[in-house]
């Protein structure tokens, strides 16, 4: 019999991250870079026995030391106008 794999695409900043799980401790974890900006990048777990949730939160850590520090939200100032009848 067969043996069936999952894959599923996250996005995360301009990246796409696919998760393949064929059961057990069997999965992998690719990073695929936007357009032009490099080849695919397949994670090897940081620790035995890590878990695929561990691998995923390694992949967004390497994603942001790749692409620097998230923006600040832009905040709107003032509050609100009162109009005058």
């Amino acid at each position: 019999m067969g043996r069936l794999t999952a894959v599923s695409f996250r996005s995360y900043r301009g990246h796409q991250i696919e998760l393949r799980d064929s059961g057990r401790d069997r999965y992998q974890v690719i990073i695929h870079p936007p357009g032009g900006r490099g080849a695919p990048h397949e994670m090897a777990p940081p620790e035995p026995g890590a878990t695929l949730a561990a691998m995923v939160s390694h992949a967004k850590a390497m994603i942001d030391a790749v692409m620097g520090p998230r923006p600040e939200p832009v905040r709107p100032m003032g509050g609100f106008a009162r109009r005058r009848a």
